[in-house]
């Protein structure tokens, strides 16, 4: 059973319920911890649980928390609460440089959250009002997909480079990673390849009515730009839907690069308006869709450990169009007319961030 959110506040309301009533274990792997209110609201969470005997591991990334105060992980260690940061600076356990960007959170082995959100007030309307970042996320009860996640965690609790144990795991999970509906992609970029990209790929070449992409930074490489042309020439409804409000300006010059070899093909763009899009879900036809924390951009698909949830099922997927159109009513189309009269200055601006896509 899938259950869909598209705002900060709904999906922490139903996490902190599904945690308060977590009787064995949570385990948590994410990007960002905040010490706001938000990020506080779950720590005291985390704390009344592991006071009850409830086990509690969180994984962070070290860079993603560089501004989170130190005194939260503290309080949470003194309780008790199993804590590991994903590659710090010093010392550096990962030489390639990437970064844990997954957000996902298994309670008692039963009951799976996974999507864009981390834990902190920006995504919160009840903290920053109208200009509290839109994203998505899931919750899924599913036993097959928290043991599949909770065995991930425990074995790599110890070891957290994950270089030579995703080698040897790459054939055994490709094997497996569509005998269940959904199912779960875990990304370790090994061999500039990513299990996400893939999977992205492989729908949009087999898309016969329309590609709908919800997508925070889309910085598409060379294969899926290609195969996004490729649809839309051949009748497919492509409609890319992004942010027109970033965090990162830079990586969202780069992402205009692409947009007019998109909109020559016949795809629309859509900028989303009044505050920054962070979601990361995508529909293909009417059954394929997928929500996660993928971008389509170098780092999501090559090097950051990422994770998304796969499917074919048309109420999910019937779920996501209809906001996907909700969300195009709040957005500012992108019309070749209009993109083939920009400024030089902008074009120039788009060609050299475009260069440095890879870091973005």
């Amino acid at each position: 059973m899938l259950t869909f959110f598209f705002e900060g506040d709904d999906f922490f309301r139903s996490l902190q319920e599904s945690i308060a009533g977590a009787k064995t274990r949570v385990d948590i792997e994410l990007y960002y911890l905040a010490s706001d209110s938000v990020g506080w609201n779950f720590a005291n969470l985390f704390l009344k649980k592991a006071k009850e005997g409830v086990t509690i591991r969180i994984i962070y990334d070290a860079i993603g928390c560089r501004g989170t105060s130190e005194e939260i992980f503290d309080v949470l260690r003194d309780a008790g609460v199993q804590i590991k940061p994903y590659n710090p600076l010093f010392p550096v356990n990962d030489p390639m440089g990437r970064r844990d960007h997954r957000k996902y959170f298994v309670i008692d082995d039963r009951v799976v959250f996974l999507g864009g959100f981390n834990l902190a007030s920006e995504y919160s309307a009840q903290c920053s009002q109208a200009k509290a970042w839109r994203d998505s996320g899931v919750r899924c009860e599913s036993p097959e997909l928290a043991a599949r996640l909770r065995s991930w965690i425990d074995a790599t609790w110890e070891d957290r480079r994950f270089l030579w144990r995703e080698f040897r795991l790459r054939k055994s999970l490709r094997s497996d990673w569509r005998n269940a509906n959904p199912f779960v992609l875990l990304n370790h970029g090994w061999r500039q390849r990513s299990f996400i990209r893939e999977e992205y790929l492989s729908a949009i070449s087999r898309a016969r009515r329309r590609i709908w992409i919800t997508n925070g930074y889309f910085i598409p490489d060379r294969g899926i730009l290609g195969a996004l042309r490729r649809a839309a020439r051949r009748g497919v409804d492509v409609r890319v839907l992004t942010t027109g409000e970033s965090d990162v300006p830079a990586a969202r010059w780069a992402s205009h690069a692409t947009y007019g070899r998109l909109l020559k093909s016949g795809a629309k763009i859509y900028e989303f308006q009044g505050r920054v899009l962070h979601a990361k879900t995508a529909l293909i036809d009417e059954d394929w869709f997928t929500v996660g924390t993928s971008n389509i951009d170098h780092l999501s698909f090559f090097r950051n450990l990422e994770i998304n949830l796969f499917g074919r099922d048309a109420a999910s997927n019937d779920i996501l169009s209809k906001e996907f159109l909700k969300d195009i009513l709040s957005s500012e189309e992108i019309t070749w007319d209009r993109w083939h009269q920009r400024p030089w200055w902008q074009r120039l601006r788009e060609r050299i961030f475009f260069l440095f896509r890879v870091w973005l």
